[in-house]
């Protein structure tokens, strides 16, 4: 079996990959800087990168996300205009694809992140798989910058209440699911996360219990918090949270995860 991945040198295509190869699977690593990873040149940016992906592939696994982009004019041709493209590429090649959504993906998300998702689901055929993992948990990513700002803060701020249900999976969880959908040639959509969701102010609870710190919380008003978030993005002052990771705890919404039926055990956090 053959199988390429967008995104290879991301937190989970990195991850995807590793898990892969171990599995026995000939794996294609697609990439923005094939020079750090040694996989191939993919930029959602130009489709002329979509040359590189192997016609005789098996699947193609989207986990590219362009995060870096300077407006949202930019992000939308990035990741919703170019990930149509090269859907559009792989339907026209007949080759399957595996979509990397989200869990904050539904019809009332808030953040560009979850609407684009929830625009590219869309845009996908009955003979392709989406999958929309929870809050991922692991060595790097999102989490990980949240654990580090808890860390150097030592506390953890609040908004609208802070008790918001948070779907959670761990990273290893999620790439044992997806291979097993590649292996079994799996399409649909399916949610990977832990059947209890967690309060958020629950779920920051136990990070500062893993960092060995007492619990202390902040109650921020949500709408003003964004406001100031948009202000010091236009200006360019980094920050640890960012207006879309704050859009994407307004509103959440639960989906019934689909582990079990994949015979993935999921542990508590």
């Amino acid at each position: 079996m053959k199988i390429a991945i967008t995104g290879s040198s991301g937190f989970i295509g990195n991850a995807l990959k590793e898990a892969c190869i171990q599995e026995g699977i000939q794996v294609v690593g697609l990439c923005r800087n094939p020079t750090i990873s040694n996989d191939a040149l993919f930029d959602l940016n130009n489709p002329k990168t979509f040359k590189n992906i192997p016609l005789d592939v098996d699947v193609i696994a989207h986990a590219a996300y362009t995060t870096h982009s300077k407006d949202l004019k930019q992000a939308y041709q990035a990741n919703i205009e170019g990930s149509k493209a090269l859907f559009d590429f792989c339907h026209k090649a007949k080759i399957p694809i595996i979509f990397l959504s989200s869990c904050s993906a539904h019809a009332n998300a808030k953040s560009f992140y979850g609407r684009s998702k929830y625009q590219l689901e869309k845009h996908l055929l009955a003979t392709d798989t989406i999958i929309r993992p929870g809050f991922v948990i692991g060595d790097g990513g999102i989490y990980k910058r949240l654990e580090n700002s808890i860390k150097t803060l030592k506390f953890a701020p609040l908004f609208w209440g802070g008790q918001q249900p948070l779907q959670i999976i761990h990273l290893d969880e999620l790439v044992e699911g997806i291979v097993k959908i590649i292996k079994q040639k799996i399409s649909g959509t399916y949610t990977l996360a832990h059947p209890t969701p967690y309060p958020i102010k629950d779920f920051y609870a136990l990070i500062f219990k893993k960092l060995g710190l007492k619990p202390r919380f902040l109650k921020l008003s949500g709408d003003l918090a964004l406001v100031v978030l948009k202000i010091a993005e236009a200006l360019k002052i980094p920050l640890p949270l960012t207006s879309e990771n704050l859009l994407g705890l307004k509103y959440p919404k639960i989906f019934k995860p689909d582990c079990a039926k994949l015979g993935v055990k999921t542990k508590d956090f």
